[in-house]
């Protein structure tokens, strides 16, 4: 994969263990509180969290809906996801997801990668919703 293709890319410290990061990134319950979350909406999820499952994110704004959509093709607990992702209502195709999550002291340490299509701001948005994530793991 060429660096050109990537969208965003982001690495950080966790105060929570591997297991309790990979489940905020496949526990339906858990994103609804984090990935695509704002003061506004409200998510629903739904995940088959294996090689070749799906997942769906139906966030409501407003009036609007708004649909995430993808399929894992790699779900290795608690260390490594890559899935696809398609938001047909912010851009075409489909963004590819890769989440690699290493023991780190009593935390962990998360690289994420975006790539292939997306929005135009796509470094900006990862960047609000891994922190999001941060937050959501220090209050658990």
């Amino acid at each position: 994969m060429s660096t050109a293709e990537v969208k965003a890319k982001v690495a950080l410290d966790l105060d929570a263990d591997p297991q309790a990061v990979f489940a905020a990134w496949v526990d339906p319950s858990l994103i609804e509180r984090w990935l695509f979350k704002s003061p506004t909406n409200t998510l629903e999820a739904q995940t088959d969290p294996r090689a070749g499952g799906a997942f769906s994110i139906v966030e409501h704004e407003s009036s609007e809906i708004i649909t995430h959509d993808g399929r894992y093709a790699i779900c290795e607990p608690p260390t490594r996801l890559l899935f696809t992702l398609g938001v047909p209502q912010h851009f075409a195709g489909l963004a590819q997801i890769d989440v690699t999550i290493t023991p780190r002291g009593s935390g962990s340490h998360l690289d994420f990668q975006a790539s292939g299509a997306g929005p135009s701001d796509a470094q900006q948005l990862w960047e609000k919703m891994l922190a999001n994530l941060a937050q959501l793991l220090k209050v658990r």
